[in-house]
């Protein structure tokens, strides 16, 4: 994060969050490609009390990345309470 803070540009700053290396990422984030592990991993988050989430999907085809969380992610999120 501390890499994109001085990047105005949002095709400069998805370049330089490409090149993050994935074990950085990983630390940073969730990271995951399992609907079941990445709410495996929120729920974490919800046992301690945030109730305010935040989900990206790097990448342009933000419709794909919307119509995915919609059917797999959040009827399991929801579940959570």
């Amino acid at each position: 994060a501390e890499q994109k803070h001085s990047i105005d540009d949002p095709i400069e700053m998805e370049k330089a969050a490409d090149a993050l290396p994935i074990e950085q990422v990983a630390k940073r984030w969730i990271v995951a490609s399992d609907p079941d592990e990445a709410v495996e991993k929120v729920a974490d988050y919800v046992k301690w009390g945030l109730n305010h989430l935040v989900f990206h999907a790097p990448g342009h085809d933000q419709r794909r990345f919307l119509q995915l969380f919609r059917s797999d992610l959040e009827p399991r999120l929801r579940k959570l309470g």
